[in-house]
């Protein structure tokens, strides 16, 4: 057992799992803060909430700055974490991998209640909607999210009325930002050669300049010195180079 067989538990949503290997690997290292922060995070998602709070508590004992243990902690305290729906409710995502014109990572704009965001966590699905001249993000539960970028906004309404499908999962989260995991699932008729997403990567090139180019603008020193020596020096200047040799 190792972190990342800890992290793909917790984005399958596969909570027993999790809380199974971040013990283990807690036993191994107890000052693990890591390893401890995703154990109390698969114990809130089960509803284990006193578990969870000694969890984090532990953390902050540890690392009293971790801010990822104060705020579970401080949601915890007030009462707004509750057991999440069973991981077979929910598409797992896909790891997170980027196929061009296929899936995109959006940062929202427009922002839902700061309560709402500090609430969320990263894998988990979100659902998108059209409404009026945006496409909005929503909670499972129906709670304003956010909204998508107007450029991008525009370019995904005709799509969605068209029958394209999208599947959402939370990248990452704070009270001031929100990112996005957005894949494209089905594919309309209507668009079947066209990709949901702009593929925009480009090529770049780095200038290069031969080395026998760069000699070719250097000084020619080795001419300059020949060229002085065949000047005819002055008796008084040879004095006085053989003085200061």
């Amino acid at each position: 057992m190792d972190p990342l067989d800890a992290i793909n538990a917790a984005i399958a949503r596969d909570w027993k799992q999790a809380v199974k290997i971040n013990t283990f690997l807690t036993k191994q290292n107890p000052k693990d803060t890591d390893a401890l922060n995703r154990l109390g995070r698969a114990l809130m998602e089960l509803g284990h909430k006193a578990m969870a709070q000694q969890t984090f508590a532990k953390v902050l004992r540890l690392d009293k700055f971790n801010t990822i243990a104060a705020k579970n902690l401080t949601l915890l305290k007030s009462s707004r974490a509750t057991r999440t729906q069973p991981a077979e409710s929910f598409a797992p995502p896909p790891l997170f991998l980027e196929e061009p014109g296929i899936t995109k990572t959006v940062s929202l704009i427009r922002l839902g209640d700061p309560k709402t965001l500090t609430g969320l966590h990263p894998g988990t699905p979100v659902n998108i909607v059209c409404r009026g001249h945006s496409v909005t993000v929503i909670s499972p539960t129906g709670l304003y999210l956010g909204r998508l970028p107007d450029d991008l906004s525009s370019r995904l309404r005709p799509f969605i009325h068209s029958g394209n499908q999208y599947s959402a999962w939370i990248k990452s989260v704070d009270a001031k930002s929100l990112k996005v995991f957005i894949k494209e699932m089905v594919r309309s008729s209507k668009f079947k050669n066209t990709p949901s997403f702009p593929i925009t990567e480009k090529l770049t090139y780095s200038a290069f300049t031969p080395p026998e180019l760069v000699h070719e603008e250097k000084p020619d020193v080795a001419s300059t010195e020949e060229d002085t020596d065949s000047f005819t020096e002055s008796p008084e200047v040879s004095d006085d180079r053989q003085e200061i040799l």
